[in-house]
């Protein structure tokens, strides 16, 4: 399974800083009032703030990479294996080392500091945090896996019943063009026909569908799995972020540089624009 994405920006926005805080309060018995006058205090809750970004991205960065090596639904074993020693190992040293530096050799906190506080209290917490959070994203990855899983399902019933000529090319072809698109409503998915579809793009790494009236809904599936059932000769991935139909193309301009601006309906919010490399392609793609 090809990594999903994760629209997880305003989760570790709001997650990270709740974790410092909790991390720096949890086994401190210590009075609110004298810590908030304590001016060590701020400058603990921004170290541990760096620590919670750095581990946090990193944890990120393995599931994304898991996500990419092993399927909860087909290598449970071995991705909980590879993922979960990988996960604690590295995330107990980081707060290990960084610990240690700071307490011991930045601050020279006096005894009783010494390493046996910090694996006992600061690399238990951590790790607490970080198999919650892996947790989280990997209930999410179970909802999509379901979510895809359904659409495949509904999308084979319908092949079922369109007809024998249907039947017999999607035999022949085991990846034809798709001509709907499962997109999200509330909590259950509508079909739109490709000829609805104005173009796809990503944002907060969630792919949007935007049709030709201007609706807008979510995918759940990545640009490049798109771009490889969308018909290519109706659709073309002007770049990482974007896909659009032909049909939503009303102008194109050369912004001087090389490059070629699309001017579509409706509207984007933002530039697109097809880069220089692509433009030989994007030109006998258009004449096609």
């Amino acid at each position: 399974m090809v990594a999903i994405q994760y629209p997880d920006k305003w989760v570790r926005v709001i997650g990270i800083p709740v974790w410092a805080i909790l991390f720096r309060f949890i086994g401190d018995p210590s009075p609110l009032g004298n810590l908030f006058l304590n001016p060590l205090f701020y400058l603990d809750m921004a170290v541990i703030m760096g620590v919670n970004i750095l581990l946090w991205e990193l944890n990120r960065w393995l599931i994304r990479t898991m996500d990419r090596r092993y399927s909860w639904a087909d290598q449970p074993l071995q991705r909980l294996v590879a993922q979960g020693g990988l996960a604690i190992t590295s995330t107990g040293l980081v707060i290990a080392v960084f610990s240690v530096i700071y307490n011991k050799f930045v601050l020279k906190r006096p005894p009783p500091f010494d390493l046996s506080i910090t694996i006992s209290n600061d690399v238990p917490i951590g790790l607490l945090f970080i198999v919650i959070l892996h947790l989280a994203y990997t209930l999410y990855w179970m909802i999509v896996y379901h979510r895809q899983t359904v659409a495949g399902f509904v999308q084979q019933l319908a092949a079922l019943q369109a007809g024998p000529e249907v039947r017999s090319e999607t035999i022949e072809n085991r990846t034809p063009a798709l001509k709907t698109l499962l997109v999200n409503q509330g909590k259950g998915f509508v079909p739109v026909s490709i000829e609805q579809v104005a173009y796809i793009f990503i944002t907060n790494e969630i792919s949007i569908v935007k049709t030709t009236d201007s609706q807008s809904f979510t995918v759940d599936a990545t640009l490049e799995q798109l771009s490889e059932r969308l018909p290519a000769d109706a659709f073309f991935r002007t770049s990482r972020q974007f896909i659009t139909h032909r049909r939503a193309i009303r102008k194109v301009e050369n912004d001087g540089s090389g490059r070629l601006v699309l001017h579509l309906q409706p509207a984007h919010t933002e530039e697109v624009a097809v880069s220089r490399r692509r433009v030989a392609e994007f030109r006998q793609w258009m004449g096609a």
